[in-house]
Protein backbone atom coordinates (compact mmCIF):
# COMPACT_ATOMS: atom_id res chain seq x y z
CA UNK A 1 0.00 0.00 0.00
CA UNK A 2 2.66 2.59 -1.30
CA UNK A 3 0.60 4.73 -2.59
CA UNK A 4 -2.15 4.82 0.58
CA UNK A 5 -2.70 8.78 2.18
CA UNK A 6 -4.30 7.25 4.86
CA UNK A 7 -4.08 3.53 6.82
CA UNK A 8 -6.33 2.66 9.50
CA UNK A 9 -5.47 -0.53 11.35
CA UNK A 10 -7.28 -2.95 14.43
CA UNK A 11 -9.41 0.40 15.21
CA UNK A 12 -11.68 0.16 17.72
CA UNK A 13 -14.02 2.50 19.97
CA UNK A 14 -15.93 1.50 22.66
CA UNK A 15 -18.82 3.49 24.65
CA UNK A 16 -18.87 1.35 27.87
CA UNK A 17 -20.35 -1.40 27.39
CA UNK A 18 -21.31 -0.89 23.35
CA UNK A 19 -18.63 -1.18 20.67
CA UNK A 20 -19.52 0.99 18.44
CA UNK A 21 -16.77 0.33 15.96
CA UNK A 22 -14.83 -2.84 15.95
CA UNK A 23 -11.34 -4.40 14.83
CA UNK A 24 -12.01 -1.41 11.97
CA UNK A 25 -9.50 -1.79 9.06
CA UNK A 26 -9.29 -0.24 5.65
CA UNK A 27 -7.16 2.32 3.09
CA UNK A 28 -7.43 5.46 1.14
CA UNK A 29 -5.34 5.83 -2.07
CA UNK A 30 -3.94 9.11 -3.36
CA UNK A 31 -6.37 10.62 -5.47
CA UNK A 32 -9.56 7.91 -4.33
CA UNK A 33 -12.93 8.47 -3.10
CA UNK A 34 -14.30 6.01 -1.32
CA UNK A 35 -17.70 5.98 0.05
CA UNK A 36 -18.94 4.46 2.96
CA UNK A 37 -22.61 3.26 3.62
CA UNK A 38 -24.48 1.75 6.65
CA UNK A 39 -27.84 1.69 8.39
CA UNK A 40 -28.07 4.43 10.59
CA UNK A 41 -26.19 3.30 14.23
CA UNK A 42 -23.70 1.76 12.46
CA UNK A 43 -20.68 3.52 13.61
CA UNK A 44 -20.31 5.97 10.00
CA UNK A 45 -19.88 9.22 11.87
CA UNK A 46 -17.41 7.86 14.64
CA UNK A 47 -15.49 6.50 12.39
CA UNK A 48 -14.61 9.83 11.25
CA UNK A 49 -14.41 11.47 14.95
CA UNK A 50 -11.74 8.95 15.41
CA UNK A 51 -9.83 10.18 11.54
CA UNK A 52 -10.30 13.48 12.36
CA UNK A 53 -9.16 13.26 15.84
CA UNK A 54 -12.18 14.61 17.84
CA UNK A 55 -12.55 10.63 19.40
CA UNK A 56 -9.52 8.92 20.83
CA UNK A 57 -9.43 5.46 19.62
CA UNK A 58 -9.27 2.33 22.69
CA UNK A 59 -7.13 0.90 20.31
CA UNK A 60 -5.58 0.38 16.44
CA UNK A 61 -3.42 2.64 14.43
CA UNK A 62 -4.39 5.67 12.30
CA UNK A 63 -1.41 6.60 9.50
CA UNK A 64 -1.84 9.73 7.20
CA UNK A 65 0.62 9.91 4.92
CA UNK A 66 2.86 7.23 6.36
CA UNK A 67 2.83 8.77 9.75
CA UNK A 68 1.05 7.51 12.95
CA UNK A 69 -1.30 10.06 13.76
CA UNK A 70 -3.17 7.85 16.51
CA UNK A 71 -2.81 10.04 19.10
CA UNK A 72 -2.46 13.65 17.78
CA UNK A 73 -5.47 15.99 18.17
CA UNK A 74 -7.72 16.97 15.72
CA UNK A 75 -6.20 20.60 15.02
CA UNK A 76 -3.01 18.95 14.07
CA UNK A 77 -4.34 16.27 11.81
CA UNK A 78 -6.24 19.65 10.12
CA UNK A 79 -3.16 21.31 9.50
CA UNK A 80 -1.47 17.97 8.29
CA UNK A 81 -4.07 18.14 5.58
CA UNK A 82 -7.53 16.15 7.22
CA UNK A 83 -10.47 18.28 6.32
CA UNK A 84 -14.18 17.24 6.96
CA UNK A 85 -17.79 18.25 7.15
CA UNK A 86 -20.36 17.92 9.84
CA UNK A 87 -23.48 16.22 9.50
CA UNK A 88 -25.68 19.14 11.33
CA UNK A 89 -23.56 22.20 10.07
CA UNK A 90 -22.00 24.48 13.07
CA UNK A 91 -21.05 28.14 11.28
CA UNK A 92 -20.16 30.77 13.30
CA UNK A 93 -23.74 32.41 13.29
CA UNK A 94 -22.28 36.08 13.97
CA UNK A 95 -19.71 35.80 10.83
CA UNK A 96 -20.01 36.45 7.48
CA UNK A 97 -20.36 33.46 4.69
CA UNK A 98 -16.56 34.46 3.94
CA UNK A 99 -15.23 35.01 6.87
CA UNK A 100 -16.41 31.62 8.41
CA UNK A 101 -14.38 30.55 4.75
CA UNK A 102 -11.10 32.69 5.81
CA UNK A 103 -11.09 31.18 9.18
CA UNK A 104 -10.96 27.46 7.70
CA UNK A 105 -7.81 29.22 5.22
CA UNK A 106 -6.16 31.05 7.95
CA UNK A 107 -6.06 28.09 10.54
CA UNK A 108 -5.82 25.29 8.60
CA UNK A 109 -2.66 26.09 6.38
CA UNK A 110 -1.45 28.22 9.15
CA UNK A 111 -1.28 31.39 6.79
CA UNK A 112 -2.51 35.15 7.73
CA UNK A 113 -5.35 36.06 6.74
CA UNK A 114 -5.07 38.89 3.94
CA UNK A 115 -2.80 35.63 2.09
CA UNK A 116 -6.12 33.65 2.09
CA UNK A 117 -8.09 36.23 0.67
CA UNK A 118 -8.14 34.87 -3.04
CA UNK A 119 -8.18 31.26 -2.54
CA UNK A 120 -11.62 31.76 0.00
CA UNK A 121 -13.07 33.94 -3.23
CA UNK A 122 -12.22 30.89 -5.33
CA UNK A 123 -14.08 27.93 -2.82
CA UNK A 124 -16.90 30.44 -2.54
CA UNK A 125 -17.12 30.10 -6.62
CA UNK A 126 -16.96 26.81 -6.64
CA UNK A 127 -19.48 26.20 -3.91
CA UNK A 128 -22.16 28.33 -5.32
CA UNK A 129 -21.74 31.03 -1.73
CA UNK A 130 -20.09 33.83 -3.94
CA UNK A 131 -23.61 36.06 -3.80
CA UNK A 132 -23.45 34.85 -0.02
CA UNK A 133 -20.15 36.31 0.45
CA UNK A 134 -21.37 38.91 2.50
CA UNK A 135 -24.23 37.68 4.33
CA UNK A 136 -24.21 36.74 7.99
CA UNK A 137 -23.90 32.84 8.31
CA UNK A 138 -26.84 32.90 10.82
CA UNK A 139 -29.20 33.86 8.06
CA UNK A 140 -28.54 30.97 6.08
CA UNK A 141 -31.51 28.18 4.95
CA UNK A 142 -29.99 24.99 5.53
CA UNK A 143 -29.01 24.09 2.28
CA UNK A 144 -26.76 27.13 1.69
CA UNK A 145 -25.39 26.63 5.05
CA UNK A 146 -24.30 22.57 4.10
CA UNK A 147 -22.40 24.21 1.14
CA UNK A 148 -20.90 26.81 3.61
CA UNK A 149 -19.78 23.79 5.46
CA UNK A 150 -18.52 21.80 2.20
CA UNK A 151 -16.59 25.71 1.52
CA UNK A 152 -15.36 25.77 5.50
CA UNK A 153 -13.43 22.41 5.06
CA UNK A 154 -11.86 22.91 1.67
CA UNK A 155 -10.89 25.78 2.93
CA UNK A 156 -8.13 24.15 5.38
CA UNK A 157 -6.30 22.56 2.30
CA UNK A 158 -7.03 18.86 3.02
CA UNK A 159 -5.28 15.95 1.51
CA UNK A 160 -8.21 13.84 2.92
CA UNK A 161 -11.57 15.50 3.02
CA UNK A 162 -14.17 13.52 4.97
CA UNK A 163 -17.48 14.50 4.08
CA UNK A 164 -20.15 13.42 6.99
CA UNK A 165 -24.43 13.16 4.70
CA UNK A 166 -23.31 16.39 3.17
CA UNK A 167 -26.19 16.18 0.15
CA UNK A 168 -28.97 15.14 3.16
CA UNK A 169 -31.80 17.60 3.05
CA UNK A 170 -30.60 18.91 -0.70
CA UNK A 171 -32.92 18.60 -4.06
CA UNK A 172 -32.15 16.57 -6.60
CA UNK A 173 -31.12 19.07 -8.78
CA UNK A 174 -28.71 20.39 -6.02
CA UNK A 175 -27.61 16.90 -5.18
CA UNK A 176 -26.39 17.20 -8.70
CA UNK A 177 -24.77 20.71 -8.40
CA UNK A 178 -23.14 18.79 -5.87
CA UNK A 179 -21.80 16.03 -7.69
CA UNK A 180 -20.43 18.03 -10.27
CA UNK A 181 -18.80 20.21 -7.23
CA UNK A 182 -17.43 17.26 -5.38
CA UNK A 183 -15.58 16.07 -8.69
CA UNK A 184 -14.02 19.25 -9.01
CA UNK A 185 -12.43 19.05 -6.22
CA UNK A 186 -11.52 15.68 -6.88
CA UNK A 187 -9.34 17.13 -10.16
CA UNK A 188 -7.22 19.03 -7.14
CA UNK A 189 -5.63 15.67 -6.36
CA UNK A 190 -7.90 15.59 -3.10
CA UNK A 191 -8.57 12.01 -1.51
CA UNK A 192 -12.20 11.76 -1.05
CA UNK A 193 -14.15 9.76 1.64
CA UNK A 194 -17.41 10.67 2.04
CA UNK A 195 -20.37 8.91 4.35
CA UNK A 196 -23.81 9.61 2.62
CA UNK A 197 -27.74 7.79 2.23
CA UNK A 198 -28.45 9.59 -1.06
CA UNK A 199 -26.53 6.58 -2.99
CA UNK A 200 -27.24 6.85 -6.21
CA UNK A 201 -24.81 10.73 -5.55
CA UNK A 202 -22.48 8.55 -4.28
CA UNK A 203 -22.01 6.12 -6.86
CA UNK A 204 -21.87 8.62 -9.22
CA UNK A 205 -18.46 9.67 -7.69
CA UNK A 206 -16.72 7.12 -5.48
CA UNK A 207 -14.74 4.62 -6.77
CA UNK A 208 -14.81 2.41 -4.23
CA UNK A 209 -17.55 1.45 -1.44
CA UNK A 210 -17.20 -0.03 2.15
CA UNK A 211 -20.03 -1.13 3.97
CA UNK A 212 -20.05 -0.93 7.70
CA UNK A 213 -22.67 -2.49 10.26
CA UNK A 214 -22.31 -2.71 13.84
CA UNK A 215 -19.00 -1.31 13.73
CA UNK A 216 -18.03 -4.25 11.79
CA UNK A 217 -16.90 -3.45 7.82
CA UNK A 218 -19.23 -6.01 5.80
CA UNK A 219 -17.84 -5.23 2.66
CA UNK A 220 -15.34 -3.11 0.57
CA UNK A 221 -15.02 -3.17 -3.27
CA UNK A 222 -16.45 -1.84 -6.50
CA UNK A 223 -19.56 -0.26 -5.69
CA UNK A 224 -21.78 -1.80 -8.58
CA UNK A 225 -20.44 -5.29 -6.93
CA UNK A 226 -20.98 -4.42 -3.33
CA UNK A 227 -24.38 -2.65 -4.15
CA UNK A 228 -25.92 -5.64 -5.57
CA UNK A 229 -24.83 -7.94 -2.60
CA UNK A 230 -27.62 -10.31 -1.05
CA UNK A 231 -26.03 -9.68 2.14
CA UNK A 232 -25.73 -5.73 1.49
CA UNK A 233 -29.51 -5.42 0.18
CA UNK A 234 -30.59 -7.00 3.35
CA UNK A 235 -28.52 -4.91 5.52
CA UNK A 236 -30.37 -1.79 3.70
CA UNK A 237 -33.77 -2.87 3.75
CA UNK A 238 -36.24 -0.30 5.01
CA UNK A 239 -33.71 2.25 4.16
CA UNK A 240 -34.09 3.36 0.51
CA UNK A 241 -31.45 1.37 -1.31
CA UNK A 242 -32.31 1.37 -5.18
Amino acid sequence: MTDSILEVTDLSKSFGSLKVIDDFDFHLEKGEALGIIGPNGAGKSTLFNLISGTLRANSGIIKFGGKDITLLSSHYRCRMGIGRSYQIPHPFSGMTVFENVLVGGAFGNEQREADCYDKCVQILETTGLIRKANTLAGQLTLLERKRLELARAIATGPRVLLLDEIAGGLTEPEIQELIHTISSIRTENISIIWIEHIVHALMSIVDRLIVINFGKKLDDGNPETVIKSPEIQEVYMGIGVK
